[in-house]
């Protein structure tokens, strides 16, 4: 076999979670999540704040995003009801891919 043709560990892991291999960023798809679901809340008034990258990275890594809001543990994120299935397969999206900036 030719090692040049097999695809890179990071071009592997993106096709194999997001279908039409689009790199899903908290700049360009995350962050519109977090404004129209989480900020109202998690807005800078008390508890998590949810207004930059770096927190939503750390309540990523820790896997507070992932048992909230997708899966709907520890009580349901937004209070609402769980977001729409494309919103948070993006979300899963950009937690597979190591939640880029």
């Amino acid at each position: 076999y030719n090692k040049t043709e097999l695809p890179t560990p990071e071009e592997e892991a993106v096709e194999a979670t997001n279908p039409n291999g689009t790199v899903v960023t908290y700049t360009s798809h995350v962050k519109t999540i977090m404004d129209n679901n989480c900020i109202g809340c998690h807005g800078g008034s008390g508890g998590v704040n949810l207004d930059t990258y770096s927190v939503v990275k750390a309540q990523a890594d820790a896997g507070r995003i992932l048992a909230r809001a997708i899966n709907g543990s520890g009580g349901t994120m937004p209070p609402g009801g769980l977001m729409p299935q494309t919103t948070l397969d993006t979300l899963q999206f950009w937690l597979d891919q190591g939640a880029l900036q």
